[in-house]
């Protein structure tokens, strides 16, 4: 699809919906409390099944129960910590799960349509490519690309990108290290002009975590007063 037809899809909040992967935040939260309630009654049932050789009217009695478990010795304390998750843990978190679910469901139509306002106020679509730089996101580095307008000129965006990653191929784990804090600091995850990042980058362009699915991306500034840019993969790109 070219960036004329791409851009009028994006121009209605059908097409949009369509083309654009929105954030799935309370999704992914709800998804995460329900896995992780799996894994509480997973160790529950493994722990119960151990002490009592797989007695099952044993463990059906017990499974509720934090003190069916004795324990002794120096780790004492921690594994009883350790026991009250695996039993009450399921209990918070799956009320939890379903809650998330149910504001999933009830704001995905609004928070579509804010979206879709917000892009048609002041998005683009841009073209992204790897800074070969991380930031650090909580442990983990997180890739950073350079986005830059995907409608102008052939290499106006490859170009800065692939010579600030041929100057960081020549940098040592020191210098990168520094550039990576810098990064972290300058917020560039959620999205920040990429001057930011290296004084030499481009003024028209911002740094953001690389988007996962093509080159193609939508990005939403954010509004006066507030800070952090929206970056959405666009659909359906061959990579």
């Amino acid at each position: 699809m070219s960036i004329s037809a791409l851009q009028n899809q994006l121009s209605t909040p059908s097409g949009f919906a369509a083309a654009v992967k929105a954030p799935k935040g309370l999704l992914v939260g709800a998804l995460s409390s329900l896995v992780a309630a799996a894994a509480f009654m997973g160790m529950n049932l493994f722990q119960l099944g151990s002490v009592s050789d797989w007695d099952w009217l044993y463990i059906e009695r017990y499974f509720l129960t934090t003190e069916a478990v004795q324990f002794s010795g120096g780790r004492a304390g921690r594994s009883e910590m350790w026991r009250f998750l695996f039993v009450w843990g399921p209990m918070v978190l799956i009320p939890l799960a379903i809650v998330l679910l149910i504001l999933h469901f009830a704001m995905k139509g609004s928070k579509g349509a804010k979206l879709f306002a917000d892009f048609q106020q002041r998005g683009w679509v841009g073209r992204q490519r790897s800074l070969g730089l991380s930031a650090i996101n909580g442990n983990r580095p997180a890739p950073l690309a350079l986005i830059g307008p995907a409608a102008a000129p052939d290499g106006y965006v490859d170009q800065p990108a692939l010579q600030f990653g041929s100057w960081m191929a020549t940098l040592d784990k020191k210098t990168i290290k520094k550039l990576s804090a810098g990064a972290t600091k300058a917020n560039a995850i959620k999205g920040t002009p990429a001057p930011l990042v290296h004084e030499n980058l481009p003024g028209d362009m911002i740094v953001a975590a690389e988007q996962k699915g093509g080159e193609l991306v939508a990005v939403i500034p954010p509004a006066t007063g507030t800070k952090g840019y929206k970056v959405l993969m666009i659909k359906g790109q061959e990579n």
